[in-house]
């Protein structure tokens, strides 16, 4: 969830497996920012994702300066979860992004997919601050991601606390474009380090099968190795 996928990168990066979903804020429903598209390839493109063979849903909740609101946010988040009600099939919430504020009706949005068995994926923020106090990386059940470096650093911009699961790579980090119908961009921030741990977390379940949002987070964090960062 954020600003998504470039369609036209289906073919190329996505193999046909992207589709657009639902579009809340009155914005257009196409990714004319680079950001969602760039999540949806650390997650799960075919050269530089993770989870290569999942189906990717966009939904798109801010415009395409990155910014909005979490009423359309919440909105959004209310559609996946009438869409996984409705499926009842294995699903992945990847939310890429941070209210940089606390937010009740937010968490709660959240809480209320992970109640229902989907995974909750969310980007720690980017303010250098504890993830505690910023939503939605705090809400109950879902898995925060911090972002770390090349030198198995907390990259300086990263959210920490005790909220935060887990680190994944989140600085220089390669992935679709959404300029052109193939390339590669750079990006920065812990929305690509929540878009790798919900591509680990689609490959697990393919893998290994479905389990409950709580087993998931306990099996991410036993896969993770400890003692590894610095400037945590």
């Amino acid at each position: 969830m954020y600003t998504p996928v470039f369609t036209q990168n289906m073919q190329i990066e996505f193999g046909g497996r992207a589709r657009w979903g639902a579009t809340f804020g009155g914005y257009a429903s196409v990714d004319n920012y680079g950001h969602g598209t760039a999540c949806a390839g650390a997650a799960a493109g075919f050269s530089v994702g993770v989870a290569m063979k999942a189906t990717i849903i966009a939904v798109k909740v801010l415009g395409d300066n990155g910014q909005g609101f979490i009423s359309d946010i919440i909105s959004g988040l209310d559609w996946v979860h009438n869409q996984a009600s409705t499926s009842g099939r294995p699903s992945v919430a990847s939310i890429s992004l941070s209210a940089n504020q606390s937010s009740v009706p937010l968490d709660d949005a959240v809480t209320s997919l992970t109640s229902i068995g989907v995974h909750a994926i969310v980007a720690a923020g980017n303010g250098n601050i504890d993830a505690g106090n910023v939503s939605p990386a705090r809400a109950t059940g879902a898995v925060a991601v911090g972002a770390s470096n090349i030198t198995d650093s907390k990259a300086s911009f990263s959210n920490y606390g005790s909220v935060v699961a887990l680190f994944a790579p989140g600085e220089n980090i390669i992935s679709a474009i959404f300029l052109y119908s193939e390339g590669w961009a750079i990006w920065t921030g812990t929305s690509m380090a929540s878009s790798y741990v919900s591509g680990l977390v689609a490959y697990l379940i393919s893998s290994r099968g479905n389990t409950t949002p709580a087993k998931m987070r306990a099996n991410l964090k036993n896969l993770a190795l400890n003692g590894v960062l610095t400037n945590i």
